[in-house]
Parts: structure tokens; C-alpha cells; sequence
């Protein structure tokens, strides 16, 4: 059977859809995004020492490790701890790791620390919009405003998705979201966003925090904001 110019023409077009669509597919998979994750302080740093004498930086690094744990199933993920061991890594460290890393996001972990006993929640800082604008005006490279600004609107939107889901876990807990000095985060041209997990200083918070259980709670809330993210 003798086949139409429009019937050939349909028959090459499919057999090039086809032959493409593999191709596609498999770069979606093995395409990833690199996630930095921040235990605050480490070593020589306790960070705040709150009731029971535990530490932050035990409390922050515990969380992180859970958190990677929680994303190494992800494949489209991979997760990058600025430290892995209570060891002593300084902001400028730090600050330099992620600027070589280039990575899509960081969520720095923190525990809180309030006047007396009775604060608590979870809450969330980022640089904020004002803070930024007066850098923006001193940038002279076409397009760079427009990106600061994609980069804080993203971490705005992280930042609701962080709270969505702490909430669940700790309902009428949080605290919102807060425009702040964010030193780790300054001039790099990507999301970072700080999460203080609840308050040290608040005996029943705290004892909550050293549970394995709400440990890997926390992870789990925090992964599920991230891959909401992308």
C-alpha cells in the first residue's frame, strides 16, 4: 500500500518523537540539586547551652544528619553538610564551602534562646527585601536586581513551605517569618534561610528537641518543604 506525502511525513515525525523522548526523560532523572545544609556552630562553638546543660550545636548537628538521611532517598538530590562531626567550622568556612559549592538552597539550622522559660516556637529569618535594596542599587550588571530579587522571593516561598509543615508538627507553634541580619548568607546570591527549632531555654521544648524521635520528626518536615521546593 502506497502511503501519502502527509502519511510519511506523520510516520518520520513519530519516529523522531520517539527517539527523542528517552532522551529527555533520562536527563529529567539525572538532573540534580545540590542542597547545603547548616548545623550551626560545632567544636569549640556550643552555640546556647540551655537547660540540662545539652548544646545546640549537638541538637542542630543531630537534626542535619537526619535531615541528609531523609533526602539521600531523593535522587534528584544531593545534600552537602557544611559540617558532618562536632567539629569547629567558622562562618568565613563556611561562607567559603557554599560559594564553591553554588548550591540551589541552604537551610541553616539553629535552636532558639529566649528571656526566662516560657518562650517558644519555631520562627525563621532570612536577609528580607529591605535589607538587599540597598545593595541592589549598587549593582551596575544588567539583570543582576532581577536575580537578588528571584533569590529572596524564593526563600520566601521555602520559607512557607518550612512553616506548613512544622505546623503540622507543632500546630500553633510558629513564630513566622522574620526579616533579619543572616551573616552566612551575606552576598550570596541564592536562598538561605535560618530555621530556629524551638527554644533551649524552654525546659519542656528542650526535652523535646533531644528526643531521637522528634529529631527525625523535624527532619522529615524540613525534607518534605525541600522537595516541595523543586
Amino acid at each position: 500500500m502506497m502511503l501519502s506525502r502527509s502519511q510519511k511525513y506523520i510516520m518520520v515525525l513519530f519516529s523522531v518523537l520517539m527517539m527523542c523522548f528517552p532522551v529527555v526523560l533520562l536527563h529529567a532523572q539525572t538532573v540534580k540539586h545540590v542542597v547545603v545544609i547548616d548545623p550551626a556552630h560545632g567544636g569549640e562553638d556550643t552555640g546556647v547551652v540551655g537547660v540540662d546543660k545539652i548544646a545546640e550545636k549537638d541538637l542542630t548537628l543531630a537534626i542535619a544528619q537526619a535531615l541528609k538521611k531523609e533526602l539521600a532517598q531523593n535522587a534528584n538530590l544531593e545534600v552537602v553538610l557544611t559540617r558532618d562531626s562536632d567539629k569547629t567550622v567558622s562562618l568565613a568556612e563556611r561562607r567559603k564551602n557554599i560559594l564553591k559549592i553554588q548550591p540551589a538552597i541552604v537551610l541553616s539550622l539553629h535552636i532558639n534562646a529566649g528571656f526566662g522559660k516560657t518562650s517558644s516556637g519555631f520562627e525563621m529569618y532570612y536577609p528580607g527585601f529591605q535589607e538587599k535594596d540597598e545593595s541592589l542599587k549598587k549593582k551596575t550588571r544588567k539583570g543582576d536586581a532581577g536575580d537578588e530579587k528571584k533569590y529572596l522571593s524564593d526563600t520566601v516561598r521555602l520559607s512557607r513551605l518550612v512553616q506548613k509543615n512544622l505546623d503540622g508538627l507543632f500546630p500553633r507553634k510558629g513564630r513566622g517569618l522574620r526579616e533579619a541580619d543572616v551573616p552566612l548568607g551575606e552576598d550570596l546570591a541564592l536562598p538561605v534561610l535560618t530555621v530556629e527549632m524551638g527554644f533551649a531555654t524552654n525546659p519542656e521544648e528542650k526535652k523535646k528537641l533531644e528526643s531521637g524521635k522528634i529529631q527525625k520528626d523535624i527532619a522529615r518536615a524540613l525534607a518534605k518543604s525541600i522537595k516541595s521546593f523543586f
